[in-house]
């Protein structure tokens, strides 16, 4: 089928093109249109299923979904094509949500295994970040610690440093020294957090506490300077979101994949269950 040359350039006419644009599923986009788009969805996806080429859909139709599509999702298209958010009024999101809703009634639409949000989520993550998620999968919960200052009952204490872990030099990341900025984002997707409950081998602290930046806060004040013991694990969200997206089976996480050292203890402290 010939171009449209009235078409508006550099704007994607089918649905994958769309889904691009949003940042969404397929479902989702469907799902999105308000409700005097509907029938015209899901004409369309039912063009799609039975096999039709999307380039054989006729350009007028797959045009005024797009269109439909992108208002819905709160985008319009400029003189350009490049498509521009728009503002959405408070009839609009329940327009949204209501078609959703309804959309959703139907089983074989609905997410299982695979979660819709996880391939915009690997689109937004770095590979280091990658790599600290495939390490938490297999080596589970990893110590962290905040150093402060030693106060009565914790009454005027300073947090000198915080969130001190080895996780991204452990994992193999190639800029070990941004482990802050991955693990936020990470957190901000909703796959790793953070814990005030420590790991359950107490010996793995005295490692960190030994490391330049532990150290460098140690001697930045002249009273007496503390650790706190905390923990970073993958959400059970995570959990899935690793099991789908990354290959684990031949990997070891640089033989922490089992915690068996043979090591024996030497003084005070929790012994491992």
């Amino acid at each position: 089928m010939e171009p449209n040359p009235d078409r508006e350039p550099g704007i994607p006419t089918d649905l994958l093109g769309v889904a691009r644009i949003a940042g969404q599923s397929l479902r989702h986009i469907v799902g999105a249109v308000t409700k005097g788009a509907v029938h015209t969805a899901t004409d369309l996806v039912d063009d799609i299923r039975s096999g039709e080429p999307i380039s054989q859909i006729f350009d007028e139709r797959v045009d005024l979904f797009r269109r439909a599509a992108l208002s819905a999702l709160g985008l319009t298209s400029t003189e350009t094509g490049v498509p521009v958010e728009t503002k959405v009024d408070a009839e609009d999101l329940k327009a949204m949500g209501d078609a959703m809703i309804t959309e959703g009634w139907d089983s074989a639409q609905q997410p299982r295994e695979l979660h819709p949000s996880f391939v915009p989520i690997l689109h937004d993550l770095t590979p280091d970040e990658a790599r600290i998620l495939r390490f938490l999968a297999v080596a589970g919960p990893q110590p962290a610690i905040d150093i402060r200052t030693k106060a009565p009952f914790g009454i005027g204490s300073q947090r000198l440093a915080d969130g001190i872990n080895m996780i991204a030099a452990m994992a193999g990341c190639a800029l070990p020294d941004r482990d802050h900025h991955y693990l936020g984002n990470l957190s901000r997707l909703g796959l790793v957090r953070f814990s005030t409950e420590p790991v359950a081998d107490f010996r793995r602290y005295a490692f960190l506490e030994a490391q330049p930046p532990a150290q460098a806060a140690y001697r930045s004040v002249k009273m007496r300077a503390i650790s706190s013991y905390r923990s970073i694990y993958l959400t059970v969200f995570g959990k899935q979101f690793c099991d789908a997206c990354f290959v684990l089976g031949d990997y070891t996480g640089g033989g922490w994949a089992g915690d068996d050292r043979g090591d024996i203890y030497l003084g005070k402290g929790p012994r491992l269950p």
